[in-house]
């Protein structure tokens, strides 16, 4: 046991101390405070206990300090950010109670010769992770560095962020603001603090946490830091892949307006360099399998016993079991189905083209290589085209197309072949139980960070098309019609209009399109309310899916969506009407250049009823009445 006595805290050992906990060891020291390992009396758990120094305890800033940390991490429940179980004050000081992450620091396992770079960004994507989620929910850590990023040995090694001491709350989120920092003050580890939070941490937003996840980035790449004018990492360490020089690069970028615009975004070009599963665990029984060993079970079990209507009936029961598991699986929404992530990862790569010039990109023939991440179900490249299999183990999965176009609108294309599973022989008596066929169902997505979305649902049955969309909390929506739909050569397309921000959904091609619904208004800001520029990507739910011809376009604003200016002609004839009313054609002439006394004729308009006495300016008509008068 440690017992150091440098500090009040430290000196006094009671298990009254903290009611309900008794101290175990000092395993941690900071500048606000002490943690110790203690054990939770009424669960006989091993717990976290963080003491404010009993000095401190004395300034209502440190302490309101103090219940910030507690506020930030009650509003966080994440695999990879560490718990909090309770907080209190006793006699002599505040304390923090959190579970208790038996594991050694960043800092510790970069020095591990067995912490190679694909470990290494297999740990920061987990925390990126748990960052991005905290920014969903408000809270910005202000403190990220490999001291505070523990290993939970008990839990598989996974990594788990801690400190929230100098967590700050977002303005956007709900959360109450609490503005303990002062003006003009630096607070964290400098050596991983952006620039603005140098100068004033109380402005730091969330993109203080990317620069952060810059540092510690290239410091697991090349083992050094980021200080002065540095080489790019695969500079500094050779086979460090070139593509994270630009990740590194952006997310140290001085302005933060020019990181990336969050870090969903960061995490989206991350995730493309990080091998992840790409098949269950040897272990892992899957849907298929279990149904094949119990259908056999049931049958050899029956031919014992002699009993041929057992047989039957066992083919009934698993019939029912499976599909019945399936027609489940089918009622959620189908953006929850076609999104959701096991964590199985198939990354690959095809031949296309990105032309720069025209904005567009095609996949299947091109100069190009074009990176396609797909994710729950993995895909196959046929004859140009996206194909998902039949499914084994997800009924749902999305393809997405590692590049996008400029443009102030989209269009998203593609040719949809869409094919149910085959049926079973017993399928009528089945649906007796489990009801309806589970609905083969794809889709073309345009995808945004945080979770939002917006895709084009077509049915492998005929049935009407969908639009979906998920741009945020209480902005969720979907738009059906009866549109003429085919499950084979199916076109389909998504349309953002430029300058206006509509995006409309359209089925059939040429004189046979059709739109589908009114449309859902974005705005001419519809970049903001995806999160950035969305990527394009395409679905497949339950049978088998296949996108050929798929295009995406960037489109300009047109000279045909800007209305043209009045000509200047029209503009003066219109206004001309109204003054001679009162004054003679004269002041017309004296405000108008000699060249347009043309608008003077309109002024011979009204003349038509009676001629006008002699006039002076036009002697030749009235040549011969002169004559006669005299």
């Amino acid at each position: 046991m440690i017992v150091p006595a440098d500090t009040a805290v430290a000196r006094a050992r009671q298990d009254d101390l903290i009611p309900g906990y008794r101290l175990v060891q000092l395993v941690g020291k900071g500048g606000m405070g002490e943690v110790h390992q203690a054990v939770q009396l009424s669960l006989g758990r091993t717990v976290a206990v963080k003491l404010l120094k009993p000095e401190l305890a004395r300034d209502e800033q440190f302490v309101a300090r103090f219940e910030k940390e507690a506020a930030a991490l009650a509003t966080l429940r994440h695999p990879n950010i560490v718990s909090i179980v309770d907080r209190g004050k006793s006699a002599e000081t505040y304390y923090l109670v959190m579970e208790f992450v038996d594991g050694p620091a960043l800092r510790e396992r970069m020095r591990d010769p067995d912490f190679d770079t694909m470990t290494a960004l297999k740990t920061l994507a987990q925390v990126a992770r748990a960052i991005d989620y905290a920014h969903h929910r408000g809270v910005i850590h202000r403190d990220l560095k490999p001291e505070n990023i523990l290993f939970d040995e008990q839990a598989g090694g996974i990594p788990k962020v801690t400190d929230f001491g100098l967590a700050g709350f977002d303005e956007k989120s709900g959360q109450t603001p609490q503005n303990l920092t002062q003006t003009n003050v630096a607070m964290g580890t400098a050596s991983y603090m952006a620039p603005e939070q140098r100068v004033d941490a109380k402005t730091a937003g969330p993109r203080a946490d990317l620069y952060a996840l810059g540092v510690m980035l290239y410091e697991l790449l090349t083992g050094e830091l980021p200080l002065g004018h540095f080489d790019p990492p695969s500079v500094k360490k050779p086979g460090v892949d070139k593509r994270l020089d630009g990740i590194v690069a952006r997310c140290l970028k001085p302005a933060p307006e020019d990181r990336y615009p969050s870090v969903g975004a960061f995490l989206a070009e991350l995730e493309l360099l990080v091998p992840m599963t790409t098949a269950p665990m040897p272990s892992k029984e899957t849907k298929a399998r279990r149904l094949l060993r119990l259908a056999k079970e049931r049958l050899q079990k029956a031919a014992r016993i002699g009993a041929l209507a057992l047989v039957g009936f066992a083919a009934i029961i698993v019939g029912t079991v499976f599909f019945r598991a399936r027609a489940e699986a089918s009622r959620k929404p189908a953006a929850e189905e076609l999104l959701s992530d096991d964590g199985a990862r198939f990354p690959t790569s095809t031949p296309g083209r990105l032309d720069k010039e025209t904005r567009t990109l095609t996949l299947g023939e091109g100069p190009d290589t074009i990176t396609v991440m797909a994710r729950g179900r993995p895909v196959t490249f046929e004859q140009g085209g996206v194909r998902f299999g039949e499914p084994d183990d997800a009924a749902g999965g999305h393809a997405l197309v590692d590049a996008t176009v400029d443009g102030e609108g989209l269009r998203l294309s593609a040719k949809v072949d869409t094919q149910a599973d085959e049926a079973w022989a017993l399928e009528p008596l089945i649906e007796l139980f489990r009801g309806p066929r589970p609905e083969a169902r794809s889709a073309l997505m345009l995808l945004g960070t945080g979770g939002r979305s917006v895709m084009l649902i077509l049915s492998g049955s005929g049935g009407q098309p969908v639009m979906e969309w998920n741009l945020g909390p209480d902005k969720q929506g979907q738009m059906r019609a009866p549109l003429p739909t085919s499950t084979t050569g199916q076109v389909a397309e998504l349309r953002l209009e430029p300058s206006t921000g509509e995006l409309f959904a359209v089925i059939g091609e040429g004189r046979d399109a059709r739109v589908l619904g009114d449309g859902l208004h974005l705005g001419p800001y519809w970049k903001n309310v995806l999160g950035e520029t969305p990527r394009a990507a395409v679905g497949c739910l339950e049978g088998a899916c296949r996108f050929t011809q798929l295009t995406l376009e960037g489109r300009a604003v047109t000279s045909a969506l800007t209305p043209p200016p009045a000509p200047p002609l029209e503009v003066e004839v219109e206004d001309l009407p109204e003054p001679p009313k009162k004054s003679p054609s004269r002041p017309v002439t004296t405000t108008r250049p000699p060249q347009k006394p043309g608008p003077v004729v309109a002024a011979t308009k009204p003349p038509v009823k009676p001629p006008p006495p002699p006039p002076a300016k036009k002697p030749t008509p009235p040549t011969p009445p002169k004559k006669g008068s005299r």
